[in-house]
């Protein structure tokens, strides 16, 4: 049974899974862990459209701990895999960045398309499902940009609804459309008042692309780690499965607080959370994502960002 480790180096978090793959099934994990590194942040913070010299350190860094754990773990450099997401299509810089992950690692990086990013969260829902995947939609969603994915009907090829606005993107707009300031002056966007998360809202409804038919009074199975906007729901809420109503009373929550009232909450406990001040802004993305399109719920399933879809990717192995 092969051994394998996957890379998804997205806009907010750099994350790794290591594990023991048979055919389309993740048999044994041995490693799993993503770390905060908020690369969309940064480049929405930059006058220049590059992404900085210190996030970029701070990226090879996590690289480089992640690259001794797959030694550790006896991963073999042609069962290593590695995407990259949104910010680094964007960013000036992004290729560089990428090139110089593969002169230092020598990890080949594959800057996917947000096509073949809803492809691949995807295959990670359909990694994490019990039952047939038929009716499955998945929806994943970073610090740039998200994706909602399911098969046409009668199989086959799939369909996405996606737009570019992820937690890092969105908590820029807070700042600088509805507060503003300058978002690389600006530390964090709390305290957000009710009226503030209200327009934030209206404005992302407006800027999203025309809803899609076939998601309108549907379910939908949310993939994320702990710092998604679906897990904030989820340890704000207590549950797992929410509706639009559940999201309405959880924001009413978070609106008005401090970054202080907020650290003490569950989704910012823990050594490796993102801060406070993006609370607000994630679950305003996710009402507005979901009113917009009339999702009728959303099944959170927790999981190492696209991870799972990579490791049962065969063809990427295949050429490693």
């Amino acid at each position: 049974m092969p051994r394998r480790a996957a890379f998804d180096i997205g806009s907010g978090a750099t994350k790794l899974m290591v594990a023991d793959v048979s055919g389309t099934q993740v048999e044994k994990v041995h490693f799993s862990q993503e770390v905060p590194v908020s690369f969309a942040i940064d480049w929405k913070k930059s006058t220049d459209g590059n992404l900085s010299e210190d996030i970029m350190a701070q990226g090879m860094a996590v690289l480089q701990q992640f690259m001794e754990i797959c030694t550790s773990l006896s991963v073999p450099a042609t069962a290593r895999c590695a995407v990259a997401t949104e910010v680094f299509r964007k960013a000036g810089n992004g290729e560089k960045y990428l090139a110089s992950v593969k002169e230092e690692f020598g990890l080949v990086v594959e800057m996917v398309s947000q096509e073949m990013e809803a492809e691949i969260g995807f295959r990670t829902a359909a990694a994490l499902e019990t039952e047939k995947v038929d009716d499955l939609i998945c929806w994943d969603s970073g610090g740039a940009s998200f994706q909602i994915t399911s098969q046409n009907p009668g199989g086959g090829s799939l369909r996405s609804y996606v737009g570019a606005f992820g937690s890092g993107v969105t908590s820029a707009v807070l700042v600088e459309k509805i507060q503003g300031a300058a978002f690389a002056e600006k530390p964090t966007a709390n305290p957000v008042s009710a009226a503030e998360a209200d327009a934030l809202i209206s404005y992302l409804k407006e800027q999203l692309p025309p809803p899609a038919e076939w998601l309108s009074g549907k379910p939908v199975t949310a993939i994320g780690g702990p710092n998604s906007m679906f897990c904030v729901a989820s340890e704000a809420l207590g549950e797992t499965v929410y509706a639009l109503a559940d999201l309405q009373r959880a924001l009413q929550t978070v609106v008005g607080k401090t970054d202080a009232e907020l650290a003490t909450r569950p989704f910012c406990q823990g050594e490796l959370r993102e801060p406070a001040g993006l609370i607000v802004s994630k679950l305003c993305l996710l009402i507005a994502v979901m009113a917009h399109c009339s999702i009728a719920k959303v099944s959170f399933r927790l999981c190492t960002g696209s991870c799972p879809g990579l490791l049962i990717s065969e063809e990427r192995y295949a050429q490693a």
